[in-house]
């Protein structure tokens, strides 16, 4: 099963306030992934999801006060494949900042705090769970980054603040499933 996430923001490697700005790229992948619930087959996935989980295993995580939905998780035996088209505005192959550590930063967006420490303060914790795509990111199986040079921003929304460290970044998810099980049927392809 195959779908897309768009990011457009900073990602930044060493930023004073780290657990905030996972938290920032976090919530811009929140409301994609909620909408894909919403869609067959993954509506399937809101039977193990709170608040109005009907069936096990449970797959929401409860940290900090919150509650977290990942997407992809060990309990439904599924892991992902990334395919990630990062486009910056810097020239390709002039040193701005370590690809290496940027991808740490998407990696941790994507998948849920492990501890309270990992939620950020400005996290809303009243506006219901939160999705992410991962429950942990040792699920991601494959990985590859392409970057390239981003020669237009028109597709912008004119109220976001553009910045040297901001990227347009297209992901390919490809969830697995590792093991056939009941629960995870819907998404065996």
């Amino acid at each position: 099963m195959k779908f897309k996430l768009l990011y457009y923001g900073d990602i930044l490697t060493n930023p004073k306030k780290r657990a905030q700005h996972i938290a920032d790229i976090r919530m811009q992948f929140h409301p994609q992934l909620k909408k894909l619930t919403t869609l067959k087959p993954w509506d399937n996935l809101t039977k193990f999801m709170m608040p109005d989980a009907t069936k096990s295993p449970i797959s929401t995580r409860h940290i900090g006060g919150i509650d977290w939905n990942p997407i992809i998780t060990p309990n439904l035996k599924m892991i992902a494949e990334l395919d990630i088209l990062l486009m910056h505005p810097e020239i390709v192959g002039v040193p701005h900042s370590d690809i290496d550590n940027r991808v740490k930063t998407i990696l941790d967006g994507l998948r849920c705090p492990q501890n309270e420490h990992e939620i950020g303060q400005n996290t809303p914790n009243n506006i219901g769970p939160i999705y992410t795509l991962l429950d942990d990111d040792h699920l991601v199986t494959k990985l590859t980054v392409n970057t390239s040079h981003l020669l237009s921003t028109n597709f912008i929304p004119h109220n976001v603040e553009k910045s040297p460290d901001a990227v347009f970044m297209l992901i390919d998810v490809n969830v697995r499933v590792t093991e056939g099980t009941l629960e995870n049927l819907p998404f065996i392809v």
